[in-house]
């Protein structure tokens, strides 16, 4: 679960602690009903278990692995290809 939580904070970038917090906050505040509070943490949490059960992805082990021999310009830009493929596996919980 900790990895989880690692990824998804790399995915959400520098304060995605305080977007985290902000999520079950607004989730948890009674702002909705209880029903669809309880509906949305659960999506949450399969979204987080999502990131976590699937961590060897060939495309992003590739990228990773050529990042040292890259400038730093392009090794930036490895790291959004990363991110992004992180969250393309994600897009199958979104098409319901």
């Amino acid at each position: 679960m900790a990895d989880a939580m690692d990824t998804l904070k790399n995915l959400l970038g520098d304060d995605a602690e305080d977007k985290i917090k902000n999520v079950i906050g607004s989730l948890s505040d009674g702002s909705s009903s209880g029903a669809g509070g309880d509906e949305y943490v659960s999506q949450l949490k399969g979204l987080i278990g999502q990131l976590a059960s699937s961590r060897s992805d060939p495309r992003s082990d590739l990228l990773l692995s050529l990042k040292p021999y890259m400038r730093s310009s392009r090794q930036g830009s490895i790291d959004n290809a990363v991110k992004l493929l992180n969250l393309s596996r994600l897009l199958p919980m979104f098409k319901k």
